[in-house]
């Protein structure tokens, strides 16, 4: 396949009809930028590879019935994660007049320059509010990574990934050792609240690193659905970690989830078609009233980007407590700032880290560590 050539709104076909190929996140963010960019383009449906129904008040037609729209639309514009493949397929179908839409206007790890412009002085107050030099100089490069085209990532068929990720890894990234545990002072953790535990291997680290823990409450919407037998006898022989089968929300109540594995996400605005299931949740200081929790040394947030929520949840604990805090802030396009800024916000007398840990743009955690525990 050639060199693709990506697609911003004002390519378009003037008063064209387009059809948007996908019909998840990103061809969301894509049909909601036309609408108020382009209004002079139509979008008479989306079109999809595996499903059908309806997505965003159009109807999602799946792609082997492309046919049935002949005479219908100008142009095709492809707005997925997966585009390598689908560009391949409609290559192959003899589909001429096809584009892959820019990826600042969908992936969530991608800034554009109006992005940049638009979200300069929250970045700006982030890189201000970060301790060292060494966290500073981290977060200059993931927000010089994100911009779109930037040379220090090449893009595959799902994210953006770092160029050089060894070379870098060793000069950047070289002081960061434990994803959840740099910066955090370990001796006065007894408590653990821990959102996001998927398949168990982040507990077993805890038990291992907290010398003083007594209880480690874990939340995870699958339970232990994909926490392997060794794992599961290891938590349950330690005697310390309980696992709710719930999310960590703001409120309680009963939040439809998309996606599947590690990628499962509380997503009230779902659409039917999304739904794979629907999860209980509870604030963090519904719980810990609850479950009469004495004290909270330690929340970790993993919650595919459920953690404003769960940090408006946590509210009263955070204050009360003063626990110590490693938040992921990658799930969402504008989390890289929103969130610290959120946290800013709520806390007084912290200190503020950031570490990276992988070689895609994901697995970014902001530390926020109370200055106390820090002098």
């Amino acid at each position: 396949m050639p060199e693709t050539d990506f697609i911003t709104l004002d390519r378009l076909p003037e008063n064209g009809r387009v059809v948007v190929y996908g019909s998840g996140d990103a061809a969301m963010a894509v049909l909601e930028r036309i609408r108020e960019d382009r209004p002079d383009v139509t979008v008479p449906c989306l079109l999809d590879s595996f499903t059908e129904g309806e997505a965003g008040g159009l109807p999602v037609v799946r792609s082997d019935n492309l046919g049935t729209l002949a005479g219908q639309y100008d142009f095709i514009l492809i707005a997925s994660a997966w585009w390598r493949d689908i560009a391949k397929g409609l290559e192959a179908a003899g589909e001429a007049a096809w584009g892959v839409a820019s990826q600042g206007l969908w992936h969530k790890y991608v800034y554009t320059e109006a992005d940049l412009a638009r979200y300069k002085g929250g970045l700006d107050a982030v890189e201000g509010l970060l301790a060292t030099d060494r966290d500073k100089a981290v977060f200059r490069f993931l927000v010089e990574a994100r911009r779109e085209g930037s040379p220090l990532v090449d893009i595959d068929a799902t994210n953006p990934r770092i160029v050089d990720y060894l070379q870098v890894k060793e000069s950047l990234l070289g002081h960061l050792t434990g994803q959840y545990l740099d910066f955090v002072v370990r001796e006065p953790v007894h408590t653990v609240l821990h959102a996001g535990v998927f398949d168990g291997s982040d507990c077993l680290n805890f038990l291992r690193a907290f010398p003083n823990l007594e209880t480690i409450h874990g939340f995870e919407p699958q339970g232990e659905a994909h926490i392997k037998p060794a794992t599961m006898d290891a938590l349950v022989r330690s005697g310390k970690v309980r696992i709710h089968r719930k999310g960590l929300w703001n409120t309680s109540a009963s939040v439809p989830l998309t996606g599947q594995g590690s990628y499962t996400t509380l997503r009230p605005d779902a659409s039917p078609e999304q739904v794979t299931g629907t999860v209980e949740t509870i604030s963090v200081d519904e719980f810990v009233a609850e479950h009469k929790v004495a004290r909270v040394d330690y929340l970790c947030l993993d919650v595919e980007g459920a953690e404003a929520r769960a940090l408006a949840g946590a509210k009263k604990t955070i204050a009360a407590s003063r626990p110590q805090l490693a938040v992921c802030v990658y799930h969402k396009k504008e989390d890289l700032f929103r969130l610290p800024l959120l946290l800013a916000d709520m806390l007084d007398g912290y200190v503020f880290h950031l570490g990276h840990y992988y070689h895609y743009l994901n697995e970014t955690v902001l530390y926020a560590i109370p200055a106390e525990l820090e002098a």
